[in-house]
């Protein structure tokens, strides 16, 4: 038996620890039974029991034994038919499962999470003398947020030096937006994540003096001081609870499984919030809240990074707390333009440029890539992606603008070279109108007679478009061109069109994802759309020499 670190892995440190022992028989057909007691003075009133494995599980079992005095409340997500409560006298509550088949989804395109699927039950106890921060969770997304509010009470508050800073930050600036986008900024970019949880650290944040006098702090640390740096120019702006795996919370089951902290930025009354995206109003309506991670870098001010759109949160309110949806980005606010410009050789080689713009949080992993690796890295990256879609190819002059201004879409510039481009097959040439730019999903096929069982994740909304140009050798023309495509199967849209005239071959179309998440019953939809733009993407134009 051992005891080891349980931490997610970007903790510098945390003192939580888990308990193991080596399946003393592990051959087929061995049966292990395990049982452990745990003893403790929690932090939190809530014990969550995920029943659900990635193997197969006979029976598992949840017995709550409680003292004299003390009562509960019980709330399933993905509530499981036989796990209802058996009463055993005394306090004490059974709640037990059967036969419950693993899942692994490491090996399924498109799945959400395992935890986003599984089943889980949140039971919060209560009762005299517990030992809980200054109030107790009675199973309700308010109680929740009292909860939080107090045991981060005072740690937002601002001192001289948070204020001066503050104040320095906004100097000049008359406008709501630009006021709030300098502190937000700051402290996103300026604040390095670190993450030290020790006993209740886990939960609650350091004083945002900490976190600007050491310039470090985890999501929580760094959702504090954006909210002592924005109280300091008159801003409200509180916390918010999430999972990183969109559907792990859900709002008709209150709990305390949300792994990382936002922040909420209250807008004026009346306020119209022009360029930010990710703005809820609590159920009231009374209040306007714009979302904001200042953990995650390269998402611009106004908007919220993919893995938590869609998801169900916590804003934190006081009395007011509530359970929230987080928007989902349009797709013109994910945009991806590419132009390219080419020249076809009489040998059938092709060489010319390739411009592309990246706009929103879609540009966040090539803005990563260009800020956190060398110029080799960076390199291989690109010409992974073009040996997608070219055999044998030069990239040279590769160019980049705008990777750290947020605000502005990320530029990519680079030359291109090509080799047997075109096939000659007697007077013709063969040629693929499309050169770069691969996109569609990734899908499995589901074997005959089976049905896909677990719902679709599509990722990201988004808006592709590309135009690609190639001048034609004299002497060339087209023949025969590959027919329009137009498709829209409401989720997403496809449409593309090649055109030939004064010696270009044009090729152009658009790509639109308008949802994210869908049910496993639409996979055959995804399939038959994935198929016609990989038949696009792979069509050629007929050349012909005059």
């Amino acid at each position: 038996m051992s005891d080891h670190g349980v931490g997610m892995g970007f903790e510098l440190y945390t003192d939580e620890k888990m308990r193991s022992a080596p399946i003393p028989a592990n051959g087929i057909g061995a049966v292990t039974a395990m049982e452990f007691e745990r003893q403790g003075q929690p932090y939190e009133n809530d014990i969550i029991w995920i029943p659900d494995e990635s193997i197969p599980v006979a029976t598992e079992r949840l017995t709550l034994n409680l003292p004299p005095g003390y009562s509960y409340k019980a709330a399933w997500k993905e509530k499981r038919s036989e796990a209802t409560p058996v009463d055993l006298e005394g306090g004490r509550t059974l709640w037990e499962v059967k036969n419950v088949p693993g899942r692994k989804l490491d090996d399924t395109e498109l799945a959400p999470g395992w935890l986003s699927l599984a089943s889980r039950l949140d039971v919060f106890y209560y009762g005299p003398g517990q030992v809980v921060p200054k109030t107790a969770m009675r199973g309700d997304w308010q109680d929740i947020g009292l909860w939080y509010e107090a045991l981060a009470q005072g740690r937002n508050v601002p001192d001289a030096a948070i204020t001066a800073k503050a104040q320095e930050l906004v100097q000049g600036k008359t406008g709501f937006r630009e006021r709030v986008e300098a502190i937000a900024e700051f402290v996103q970019q300026q604040v390095r994540y670190v993450a030290i949880e020790i006993g209740v650290g886990g939960h609650q944040p350091h004083a945002a003096t900490e976190s600007f006098r050491t310039r470090s702090g985890d999501c929580k640390d760094k959702a504090t001081l954006l909210s002592a740096m924005l109280q300091a120019v008159g801003v409200h702006s509180t916390w918010v609870m999430v999972n990183t795996d969109r559907g792990v919370i859900d709002a008709r089951a209150p709990s305390l499984i949300g792994n990382h902290m936002i922040g909420a930025i209250q807008l004026p009354a009346d306020y119209k919030p022009e360029g930010m995206y990710s703005v809820v109003t609590t159920a009231k309506g009374s209040k306007q809240w714009l979302l904001f991670d200042p953990t995650w870098e390269k998402t611009p001010f106004g908007q919220i990074e993919r893995e938590l759109q869609g998801s169900d949160a916590l804003l934190m309110d006081g009395g007011d707390s509530t359970a929230i949806r987080i928007p989902v980005l349009k797709p013109e606010q994910n945009r991806v333009d590419r132009e390219a410009k080419f020249a076809l050789a009489a040998d059938g080689s092709l060489s010319g440029s390739v411009h592309e713009m990246r706009g929103g949080d879609i540009a966040r992993e090539r803005r990563y890539l260009l800020t956190e690796s060398d110029l080799r890295q960076q390199k291989q990256f690109f010409d992974r992606m073009t040996s997608q879609d070219l055999l044998s190819f030069q990239l040279t002059n590769l160019k980049t603008q705008h990777v750290r201004e947020l605000a502005k879409p990320l530029e990519i510039d680079y030359s291109l070279r090509a080799e047997h481009v075109a096939q000659e097959a007697g007077p013709l040439l063969m040629v693929r109108p499309r050169v770069v730019g691969t996109d569609g999903f990734a899908v499995d096929r589901v074997e005959k007679g089976k049905h896909r069982s677990v719902p679709i994740d599509l990722g990201e909304t988004r808006e592709v478009h590309d135009v690609c140009e190639i001048k034609l050798p004299a002497g060339v023309a087209a023949d025969e061109l590959p027919p329009p495509v137009q498709v829209d199967m409401g989720f997403a849209a496809y449409q593309s069109k090649v055109t030939a005239d004064g010696g270009i071959l044009r090729y152009e179309r658009t790509f639109t994802v308008r949802e994210i998440t869908l049910p496993a019953e639409r996979y055959k939809d995804v399939e038959k759309l994935s198929s016609v733009i990989a038949t696009d993407e792979g069509s050629t134009a007929v050349l012909k020499r005059q």
